[in-house]
């Protein structure tokens, strides 16, 4: 195993992914969306107020692409003032200095960046009181994505494969139980005090409004009634991309298992091609369970993590991950993974990330957050 990289590995598969990433050439890409399921008051902390979470991905992905946003002239933040992960991005991708896409599959607000614009894009409904898509689109998401995959997928890559949606959890956490997966109360929050009885409620209230016996049959319907955008487009990527013989490094925290999920019930095989890249804090989460959500639903794909601490930060926006505050997100652990994997050592990751967020701090976009 690489220096510092440690896995949560119950396969044997974590090696032998992590040796084929070394040598294969690396690829990013960071897919976005929204649900409306994110503008419920306290589901997510992921922008400054419930409507400015519709923003975010957009944002995101601007700000990961200039080191500054365009749609709107804000860096993403939590109420309380926390910066976008995506900070965590940009400094490995410095780094790296890999080609990476933005994917945008039912964006809000269209990034003025250069992106892919998969057919079927829609913003997702907030499923307590609506579909989060017509199945019609869901198909069309998968198959987008699928063949996106197949497109640039090929046995010489590993691709770090990122996401940005607001609200993600909770709908991730709908499409595993709507899968037959209990997900509920096991998810991860960007919030330190995960709202677990809020996203049940929201759950709960969708399968009411539809009811349905569970588990949903067909994967499609599932995600139409309980899901999102976002998830069934990253499953569809995976798909198209292993069938081309790529690896790849899903780059988030236990939104990803509801990629997984998915992934299972279509019966494809992802053992020993695909492997969960996150962040410190997401495994050490003890509000959540992504360790035993990856057992329960695919217990061949290996979890991979870098040993990160801001302990010793002179930045308080970034001390308040260690105080359980944003965890992941924008492929934040994925792509130091990559990092850590190409031979990046993790003081020279910490290094460049406090480079980009005294960047912010010099801008003015987070200069209250910089400690005395």
């Amino acid at each position: 195993m690489i220096r510092g990289l440690k896995a949560i590995d119950y396969s044997g598969f974590a090696e032998s992914i992590v040796r084929d990433a070394k040598e294969l050439q690396m690829y990013a890409l960071y897919f976005i969306a929204s649900t409306k399921v994110s503008t419920i008051p306290g589901i997510s902390i992921a922008g400054s107020d419930p409507n400015a979470t519709l923003y975010t991905p957009t944002l995101d992905v601007e700000y990961l692409t200039l080191g500054k946003p365009k749609t709107l002239d804000i860096i993403p933040v939590t109420p309380d003032g926390i910066p976008t992960p995506a900070v965590l991005t940009r400094a490995s991708l410095k780094l790296l200095k890999i080609p990476y896409l933005i994917v945008n599959c039912g964006a809000y607000i269209e990034p003025q960046v250069p992106h892919v614009s998969l057919p079927g894009r829609s913003v997702g409904g907030r499923i307590d009181v609506e579909d989060a898509l017509p199945t019609e689109n869901v198909i069309r998401l998968y198959s987008s994505g699928k063949t996106l995959g197949l497109m640039i997928g090929k046995r010489d890559c590993v691709f770090i494969v990122g996401e940005s949606i607001p609200g993600g959890t909770t709908t991730a956490m709908s499409i595993m139980e709507a899968l037959g997966y209990r997900a509920s109360g096991r998810v991860s929050s960007a919030s330190p005090e995960n709202p677990h009885n809020l996203k049940i409620e929201v759950f709960a209230k969708a399968l009411k409004r539809r009811g349905l016996q569970l588990p949903v049959k067909d994967v499609f319907d599932a995600v139409a009634i309980f899901g999102d955008p976002l998830h069934i487009s990253i499953a569809g990527f995976v798909s198209g991309a292993i069938e081309q013989e790529a690896k790849v490094l899903l780059a988030g925290g236990t939104q990803m298992c509801a990629v997984l999920a998915i992934l299972k019930k279509l019966s494809i095989n992802i053992a020993g091609k695909v492997a969960i890249a996150t962040t410190r804090w997401i495994v050490e989460d003890n509000s959540a369970d992504m360790a035993g959500l990856v057992k329960d639903i695919a217990p061949e794909i290996p979890i991979l993590y870098p040993p990160l601490s801001f302990v010793d930060t002179p930045y308080s926006g970034l001390m308040a991950y260690e105080k359980g505050y944003v965890k992941e997100g924008v492929g934040a652990g994925g792509t130091i993974v990559g990092a850590l994997i190409k031979g990046f050592d993790i003081n020279d990751i910490k290094k460049s990330i406090y480079g980009e967020y005294q960047a912010l701090v010099t801008d003015g976009y987070v200069s209250q957050y910089k400690k005395d």
